[in-house]
């Protein structure tokens, strides 16, 4: 039974049940878990996955793969404690529903369902009744040819339409039970997989999705519910903040789109092709699975279908992307070890090519963390300058082609500089513009040398100036000023076109608008696309060493670096895990 239906992000929940008989079993502790651990990549390739509406799902399955061009990896099913008839000799609806998904060339991903309090079956009452599904299980995975399962235990605990619902406390304990009595008969990271499966949206006061979190070595996967209930909810509102905040929680833990699909509307087949582009460039999402249900007859329900047939267009063009992909028997999850996410891409933008931009983030301590390249997440150095709070920036203040750090406060209008990537106190100091500016930093000159302009948010100004100041004093008037950009916007700094001159930009942050022109003057923006996500904070460099600089983001909501080598529209060329960080700025080295 679904839940409030005021929210665009929302899940649902289904189940069958058979009557079955209760028969003791013994209850087994936890399967000690091996200390390495296997590593799936996530951004740049996302599986497909369906919920088939059809009990024999291995021909429905056939029949959507005939129609669309591609298979799916994932075929989800829903499942009771109390669907099987005893523990042997009896029908097996769990055995049949799991291996219809096999035979149709997909893993199952199986919502298990237990119609009690979470407090009940964490206090044991309900052993019998998992061992026996689990059995039925079994029967299944004996059936050999590499048959395994993402297992998700009471799916959508944290809605007051779930009987488990709204006890974060219990719950947790009842899902660590489950997990233990699964893995106590022996079925270990090989065979099943364990998701951690929330809705999208928790129930008014039902508490956090992490207050229900059962801890890593429980989880292998994340999987949520999200529903476009609203046929004009974009697709990072329906899922995407629950995202990012599950990502910047859970950084190593991979996500899957659990349960989705979209109200009917006029929008829903650009929607699926937009969900299929935005989670195959999110890092963290590594399948999306979708809800194939026709409920137009419950209340508040519709047909969400997009396979009736014939195949929804959206759907047929998502799943043929190149982002998406597909893997049956997906043996790369199934090894021996903790399922964890590579963060970074395995893209290198630089080519090779000797003046390739790198990155340095400032921490909330005053420490910078210079990476070996913009794309590995390799730290080649850190050292400590300036105070937490100042606003740092980069450039070359000595004209040896090595960009070095540099710090604005805000409070005073104090340039601080070093001349070397390393700790100590500033070599330059000088004070420029007012409380409040933001610097802007580079070769406004085409001369070889960077200054330190700034840009005043006040009045949409930037004061150009090519000459740094000296000895604690002022800089006095700048060379040249001009409007550009609206309130808000935050400025950024680069080469876009190749001359040898730096320019100005600004990134819209509410909306990731990023605008810029191609010389120092007032007028219109010479080129403007959308690029990340509201909240993220830009940065522009030189990642393929071409000679010209492309935007980049990074977002502290999920702590990773999105780069593109061409300034456009369009997903991360490359990505980088970084954390939780005060601030990024690109580095020439």
């Amino acid at each position: 039974m679904p839940g409030p239906r005021f929210t665009v992000m929302q899940g649902r929940f289904a189940f069958l049940a058979v009557l079955s008989l209760l028969v003791g079993l013994v209850y087994f502790g936890p399967v000690p878990t091996p200390a390495w651990a296997e590593t799936i990549t996530g951004s740049g390739a996302v599986h497909g996955g369906i919920y088939s509406n059809q009990f024999n799902a291995g021909d429905d399955l056939d029949a959507l793969a005939s129609a669309t061009g591609k298979r799916v990896t994932f075929g989800g099913t829903f499942h009771s404690v109390n669907e099987n008839d005893g523990v042997s000799g009896g029908w097996s609806n769990t055995r049949e529903l799991l291996d219809e998904v096999w035979t149709g060339k997909a893993t199952p991903f199986a919502n298990l369902t237990i119609p009690a309090s979470a407090a009940s079956i964490a206090s044991g009452a309900w052993d019998s009744k998992i061992h026996e599904w689990a059995l039925h299980m079994e029967q299944y995975l004996a059936k050999g040819g590499g048959r395994s399962l993402v297992l998700a235990p009471l799916q959508e605990m944290n809605g007051t339409w779930t009987p488990y619902g709204c006890d974060a406390a219990s719950f947790k304990n009842a899902y660590r039970r489950i997990v233990d009595i699964i893995r106590g008969r022996g079925n270990n990271e090989t065979k099943v997989r364990f998701a951690f499966s929330p809705n999208g949206w928790t129930s008014p006061g039902c508490g956090s999705i992490s207050s229900y979190y059962p801890g890593d070595s429980y989880v292998d996967v994340i999987g949520i519910s999200a529903y476009r209930w609203d046929g004009s909810a974009s697709v990072y509102s329906v899922m995407g903040g629950t995202v990012d905040s599950l990502t910047s929680l859970y950084p190593t833990k991979p996500i899957v789109i659990a349960q989705t699909a979209a109200w009917p509307s006029g929008s829903k087949s650009q929607w699926i092709r937009d969900m299929f582009n935005w989670a195959s460039s999110n890092p963290n999402v590594v399948a999306v699975i979708y809800f194939n249900y026709n409920n137009a007859g419950v209340s508040g329900e519709t047909d969400w279908r997009i396979w009736i047939p014939p195949v929804n267009q959206g759907w047929k063009d998502g799943m043929l992307s190149s982002g998406t992909t597909y893997q049956w028997p997906l043996t790369d999850w199934f090894k021996s070890g903790p399922l964890t996410l590579s963060l970074t891409s395995g893209v290198t933008l630089c080519h090779g090519n000797a003046d390739c931009d790198s990155v340095a983030f400032q921490d909330h301590g005053g420490q910078f963390h210079l990476w070996e390249k913009a794309t590995n997440a390799v730290v080649n150095s850190s050292f400590y300058f300036g105070n937490p709070g100042d606003v740092a920036f980069s450039g070359d203040w000595n004209c040896d082609g090595i960009d070095t750090p540099g710090l604005y406060r805000q409070s005073d209008g104090y340039v601080y500089l070093r001349n070397s990537n390393s700790q100590g106190v500033a070599d330059i100091t000088f004070y420029f513009g007012n409380p409040g500016d933001f610097p802007v930093a580079g070769d406004f000159n085409g001369n070889g040398c960077d200054t330190v302009s700034i840009y005043r948010p006040s009045n949409q100004t930037f004061y150009i100036i090519n000459q740094l100041g000296q000895n604690d004093g002022g800089l006095g008037a700048a060379d040249y000023s001009f409007v550009f950009g609206n309130p808000g916007d935050k400025p950024f700094v680069g080469d876009f076109n190749g001359n040898g001159i730096d320019t100005i930009g600004l990134h819209r942050e509410s909306t990731g608008l990023v605008y810029f022109r191609n010389s120092n003057t007032a007028g219109n923006a010479d080129l403007q696309f959308i690029f990340g996500d509201p909240g993220d904070k830009l940065v522009a460099g030189d990642w393929d060493g071409d000679g010209d600089d492309t935007v980049g983001v990074y977002r502290p909501s999920n702590g990773l670096l999105y780069l593109r080598n061409s300034n456009g529209q369009g997903s991360a060329d490359a990505w980088a895990y970084a954390g939780n960080q005060a601030g990024v700025v690109a580095l020439n080295r």
